[in-house]
């Protein structure tokens, strides 16, 4: 128990997976599709941290760094596990949970319901997925690579809806794949999208060029399931719909751009990028010079910013 300067017990705020709160330099979480994302991290881990059994659902954990060691206490039993960069875990949230953290802890968290994983499996060809195998310091380097790249996304809490959607699918079809319990089903996964698809998919991707579209809207729309939609439409394109997005918004930029009349705030807005640093490094990278140099290569005088 904490004791303040009289002896009198200080109560810590916890959150939902027995981490105190104060103690944490990185504590954000993301929404994704049918997963919540978190980011867990502070100097020294936080010790004790016990849970009670909760709802239906899985949490996963990628240790961002070596050197983290836990002991899991299970009854009057306990094992202890070594974690290095890149491994990670798997627990159920029915179970009750104490574990004693120390070493290193920086963590990126996901949390899936039963009933989401369930759906995610139907959806890739993944039948009468009940559970996840539960693991603990497992190196799996596909699945850390997919969390990693949402770091970004979850710090900044800009992220790209359609490109988190993406990959918080990718994750849950690897997390019922390599650790469910179901059995594949044979089916061609190399399926395109048909002409009408196809139409219904681009003109609500290029309706939404100045703002936000899920994954979960364009599948809808095409009556398909969003693995199934992902899949087809990069067969389809060659390019994933955040891909194509991308590059529809540097099409209509350069568009804007030709314009002459509207400033880099104004462009950047109407593209669906929040702020001017965003865009103009997308569109450097993308086109290898500045949105002012190729509007003066263009032969455009350029507005104030």
């Amino acid at each position: 128990m904490a004791m303040d300067g009289l002896g009198v017990e200080v109560q810590h705020k916890k959150d939902s997976f027995g981490c105190t709160v104060e103690g944490l330099d990185e504590d954000w979480q993301l929404f994704a599709g049918n997963m919540t994302f978190f980011r867990k991290a502070s100097k020294t881990a936080p010790g004790r941290v016990t849970t009670p059994a909760g709802a239906d659902g899985y949490l996963v954990g990628l240790s961002v760094q070596r050197g983290h060691r836990r002991q899991i206490f299970d009854g009057q039993r306990s094992t202890v596990h070594d974690f290095g960069e890149g491994h990670i875990y798997v627990r159920d949230l029915r179970e009750s949970y104490k574990a004693d953290l120390s070493g290193s802890f920086d963590f990126i968290l996901a949390e899936i319901s039963g009933s989401d994983l369930e759906e995610i499996a139907a959806e890739s060809d993944l039948g009468d997925v009940s559970a996840l195998a539960i693991t603990t310091a497992r190196p799996d380097a596909l699945l850390a690579g997919l969390l990693r790249t949402l770091l970004g996304c979850g710090a900044r809490q800009q992220s790209n809806r359609l490109f988190v959607d993406q990959i918080s699918t990718a994750i849950g079809v690897h997390l019922a794949h390599a650790y469910g319990n179901g059995r594949l089903r044979t089916t061609d996964r190399r399926s395109a999208l048909s002409k009408k698809q196809e139409h219904l998919a681009k003109e609500l991707l290029r309706s939404r060029i100045a703002t936000e579209v899920s994954i979960s809207e364009i599948a809808l729309l095409c009556n398909l399931p969003r693995f199934s939609f992902i899949c087809a439409f990069r067969e389809t394109t060659g390019m994933t719909p955040n891909e194509w997005l991308r590059q529809a918004r540097l099409e209509h930029a350069c568009l804007l751009l030709r314009n002459g009349e509207l400033s880099l705030a104004d462009i950047a807005a109407a593209c669906g990028y929040s702020e001017v640093p965003n865009f103009v490094g997308a569109f450097t990278r993308s086109m290898t010079v500045t949105p002012e140099t190729w509007r003066l290569s263009a032969g455009v005088t350029s507005p104030s910013l």
